[in-house]
């Protein structure tokens, strides 16, 4: 009787496992299966919580979200190379411009997002920041003319009358299209509103340090508040240093190395220092007539488009310096070949391709410049080819003169590399930007109290 009695409970026992097993376990073949290396993907991806992993996450940065949106600018309408600053009580104003590959017009709208000095989201209602609506439609555009892409240009100016911002700080612009009723955000992109009450003075020089003086740029500068009433600078005060359009290797958190009256000065050895990497690599197709120095060749294939083909680019880290023009990472649209650079210009697949023994361990590696939004992102990651032995990358451009640089991404990482291509010579030219933002005691947003921009002089 002993025995039957354990038989059963032998019985239970396994049958109670079995059940338990049941429910927790996947079958092999499931779609919701997940391997050891898929979950710390996973992980990654949820603790780096950024583009890299989740491309079309809308968020505050410049970025594209719609294949068929190409060419995003963003300039002060004096100057296409000019920063996207609005200044508080003047008139001047910001250009926005994009096309769509498309042949039929689709309807654009946006609107303009205060964010703090961190790019943060403030939680404030918009009629708090903003004059007027709070979104407007794009109505200016055109259709493409003489070209072998079907295209459509859109532009619009702002502020205006019908919105503008009441307060100074980082603000979003964002796009949208109304698709069956949903919005659907096609472009990010960030811009400032300075008061300009505070005076800063840069000096760009090489760094002090001996070490570093033949590779990298010191920016010391100075703070006069004159008059501005500042309450604990040192806690309150957030100075922000960007070199050309990069928005990942940003300086900020410096807090005055001392304070004498009204002016705050960041004379520092360290902390304030970049590398100041090498000349941007350029090409030129604003004439797709004849090759330009940069240019291998031209081609019109059979699908109907025309390819161009970059001469072979290689590692440059131990070279010396040459001193060569650029506009330090920018791209500039124009074409040559018609009278309306905007609607006549033609769309292009323009190959790249590095020269490199083997592939690289350390990282990825990524085109950046202007024309990648200065990001890493998917697009502008070059594959390795092992018959060419090398690294290429084709994009569609739009015809004008661009500049770039091959970036190294490594994984964990948070900042590109430069250096690991490109190298660093104190020699080469850099745009730099100082924003001074303030954080008055028991607000949620930071002021942007003045902005100041300088050059590296050539051949420092």
């Amino acid at each position: 009787m002993k025995i039957d009695n354990m038989k059963i409970l032998l019985i239970f026992i396994i049958a109670a496992f079995m059940l338990v097993s049941c429910k927790t376990s996947q079958p092999s073949g499931s779609d919701n299966s997940t391997s050891a290396s898929d979950t710390t993907q996973n992980v990654v991806a949820i603790e780096a919580g950024n583009d890299y992993y989740e491309p079309n996450r809308v968020q505050n940065v410049d970025r594209i979200y719609d294949s068929a949106i190409q060419t995003v600018q963003l300039y002060g309408s004096d100057w296409v190379f000019s920063p996207p600053v609005i200044y508080l009580n003047k008139n001047n104003q910001l250009t926005l411009s994009f096309d769509e590959l498309s042949s039929d017009m689709h309807d654009f709208y946006f609107t303009l997002e205060l964010c703090d000095a961190q790019w943060n989201t403030v939680e404030i209602p918009q009629q708090d920041y903003l004059e007027g609506f709070f979104e407007d439609r794009i109505n200016d555009y055109a259709y493409s003319r003489n070209t072998l892409t079907s295209y459509i240009h859109y532009s619009v100016n702002f502020p205006s009358e019908d919105m503008k911002p009441k307060l100074s700080g980082n603000y979003i612009l964002k796009v949208w299209s109304d698709v069956d009723g949903e919005k659907k955000t096609v472009i990010t992109r960030r811009f400032f509103v300075s008061e300009q009450v505070v005076g800063i003075n840069m000096d760009v020089k090489k760094a002090t340090r001996i070490e570093e003086r033949d590779y990298q740029h010191e920016i010391d500068f100075t703070i006069n508040k004159s008059g501005v009433d500042i309450v604990d600078p040192y806690r309150n005060l957030n100075v922000v240093i960007q070199q050309n359009g990069r928005s990942d290797n940003l300086i900020s958190d410096l807090e005055p190395r001392l304070i004498k009256g009204d002016e705050f000065d960041y004379n520092y050895e360290s902390g304030n220092v970049f590398d100041a990497v090498n000349e941007f690599r350029h090409f030129d197709i604003k004439s797709l007539t004849y090759n330009t120095d940069r240019i291998a060749k031209i081609e019109k294939k059979d699908d109907g488009q025309i390819h161009v083909w970059l001469k072979d680019d290689s590692r440059r880290p131990y070279l010396r310096y040459i001193s060569e023009d650029d506009v330090n990472g920018r791209f500039l649209i124009k074409n040559d070949d018609g009278n309306d650079t905007d609607l006549e210009s033609e769309y292009v697949w323009v190959h790249f391709f590095i020269g490199y023994d083997a592939p690289i361990v350390e990282g990825s590696l990524y085109l950046m410049g202007g024309f990648t939004n200065w990001n890493c992102t998917e697009p502008y990651k070059l594959d390795y080819n092992y018959k060419l032995k090398g690294y290429s990358d084709s994009l569609l451009l739009k015809q004008g003169y661009y500049n770039y640089h091959y970036v190294l991404f490594g994984a964990g990482t948070t900042v590109a590399d430069e250096t690991f291509v490109e190298g660093r010579h104190a020699e080469a030219d850099n745009d730099y930007i100082i924003y001074v933002f303030y954080r008055e005691p028991g607000e949620l947003w930071d002021r942007l109290l003045g902005i100041q921009i300088a050059k590296s002089a050539k051949g420092l």
